[in-house]
């Protein structure tokens, strides 16, 4: 055994359901020099271990029982909590070789994929090569971990003319990076680069994403297509495709082509939630239905179970006039969410409250919206617009009228500028025969946001940085889906750091509002032209 390669003190996990495979397992990695393994006997314990200490090495199965994670779900949470650094390796091992399966374990990306069974050479080597390739990219990693990743770009463009064997792996690196940073002039240049030397479908597939980044939507469609057309196992295709398709308009074609990514990859929860509500819009009820059980069923034991995901099954339920399989749903989720954090415990209410009332059954619906609101005192900021207008609707069909102005109201001000949503509100109340009072709350509503707006704006013309962004800062934490509130808490933020210096502080808190803005557009001007300045600041700390 080479000095170069050894796992002496390396800090490894294994998981699996079985003591002999984790006997076997042990007895494996000890023959190369392991002396720091720990074991796990499913999902729980190996995300425990990994929350307590850092592992460089998880070796997991990906059938772990029927009462656990799999390891897939190890996987995405993992990099969900950050548990899992860059710099540490994961390896998926299953004795199921199902087309299933074996998607599901490689589509998170884990650094390897075994077959059982298989030799501790096979092992050896495996890790071998995965380890010198992440020492390689070390200094990288620790960027990425610290979350310096201007420092980890300028990292990638060092080792590139240092490093020709993996310049490949590390322009790929590069390309994820400026998409994480939302720097996507410099995505397409780098992709384009790439795609100058060689044909790859990691590039077209980049090149893809930082068009739709950019609204550049027909280019985006036509490189999702390509990729999908030289590999049609590449499913993260299918999902941007549908992306693109649902955002020029076309729903019927994102929905044929999410049924498509699911019949090669069906185990992938977001996939199955997508598709379960693209056919619901598309009054598609068996595909959504079933999209829905599938959803419920691989949420149980993953970190993006959603009670929205029971609720659009009840929803389902009640347009086929199954009301009996709505309450199951209903029944099953307030099982499965009756421990969970407030966020949870509010769309749980909000979700039981607006199935009730469209069953008709509006004494159960109007306890549960009693509780919704109760919760959305406690956490105004945990109820998206969308929940907060259904919940809203419920309100006014029960004669809750004061609730369910507090709720629209809540609605426009995170909205305040978005057409489609106040055209969204004003049929709310015009279908209710309360147009004009829906009218005046929205303009009074409208009037309040602008007026807060315009104030904060004004203290930054006038210097008042530190005023500005105090005002902002109060108003983001209300209105946390509005663009314009957290564009200009972002933007006070930046003008300050360029007249004073950056620091790590405001750095965060603008990155903090710059990412809410990314999720709610990430193609708005203003926010692609504030991210450019953001990334000069980041420069300057590198």
């Amino acid at each position: 055994m080479s000095k170069l390669w050894g796992l002496k003190d390396k800090k490894i996990l294994i998981v699996d359901d079985f003591p002999a495979m984790r006997s076997m397992m042990r007895s494996m990695l000890m023959a190369y020099g392991a002396n720091n393994i720990a074991e796990a006997r499913n999902g729980d314990e190996a995300l425990e271990h990994m929350a307590a200490e850092t592992r460089e090495i998880v070796v997991c199965d990906y059938n772990l029982g029927d009462n656990s994670k799999d390891g897939q779900q190890i996987l995405e949470e993992a990099k969900q909590r950050e548990l899992l650094p860059y710099s540490s390796i994961f390896i998926v091992c299953t004795a199921e070789n199902t087309s299933d399966m074996v998607m599901a374990a490689v589509e998170h990306m884990p650094d390897d994929y075994l077959v059982k069974p298989f030799t501790k050479v096979v092992l050896q080597a495996r890790l071998r090569k995965l380890e010198e390739k992440k020492q390689g990219l070390k200094r990288i990693s620790d960027a990425i971990e610290s979350k310096n990743y201007q420092r980890a770009i300028a990292l990638c463009d060092a080792h590139m003319k240092e490093n020709q064997k993996l310049i490949f792996e590390l322009m790929k690196l590069k390309g994820d990076l400026l998409l994480q940073v939302s720097d996507y002039p410099a995505a397409v240049e780098l992709y384009k680069k790439v795609l100058g030397i060689r044909e790859v479908l990691w590039a077209q597939f980049g090149l893809g994403k930082a068009y739709y980044f950019q609204h550049e939507l027909t280019d985006a469609r036509d490189l999702f297509e390509a990729v999908i057309h030289q590999n049609k196992a590449y499913v993260a295709a299918y999902d941007w495709l549908a992306r693109v398709e649902q955002a020029l308009g076309d729903k019927a074609k994102a929905q044929q082509t999410l049924l498509k990514a699911v019949s090669i990859s069906p185990k992938a929860l977001l996939r199955q939630r997508a598709l379960a509500e693209v056919s619901f819009e598309n009054e598609a009820y068996d595909i959504s239905e079933k999209a829905y059980k599938t959803a419920v069923r691989e949420g149980r034991n993953s970190i993006y179970k959603s009670p929205n995901d029971y609720g659009g099954l009840a929803k389902v339920h009640v347009r086929k006039n199954a009301n009996d399989a709505a309450l199951k749903a209903i029944a099953g989720m307030k099982q499965e969410f009756k421990h969970a954090d407030a966020d949870a415990q509010l769309l749980t209410a909000v979700v039981e409250s607006v199935v009730y009332k469209d069953m008709g059954r509006n004494d159960d619906s109007s306890q549960a919206l009693d509780k919704a609101m109760a919760l959305f005192q406690d956490n105004p900021g945990g109820l998206s617009s969308k929940s907060a207008m259904e919940l809203a609707e419920a309100c006014f069909t029960l004669g809750k009228k004061e609730q369910g102005s507090e709720l629209m109201r809540h609605v426009v001000r995170n909205h305040h500028e978005d057409d489609a949503v106040l055209a969204q509100a004003q049929k709310v109340f015009a279908d209710l025969d309360m147009a004009a009072e829906g009218d005046a709350l929205i303009n009074g509503t409208r009037k309040e946001v602008v007026d807060v707006n315009n104030n904060g704006v004004d203290l930054a013309k006038q210097g008042k940085l530190k005023e500005s962004i105090s005002l902002f800062a109060k108003a983001a934490r209300a209105m946390p889906e509005n663009l314009v509130i957290n564009l200009n808490a972002a933007q006070s933020l930046i003008m300050l750091m360029q007249n004073q210096g950056a620091n790590s502080r405001h750095m965060d808190e603008a990155h903090a509002y710059l990412e809410r803005v990314k999720l709610i557009n990430a193609t708005n001007e203003r926010y692609q032209n504030l991210m450019l300045r953001f990334h000069e600041l980041a420069r300057s700390e590198v």
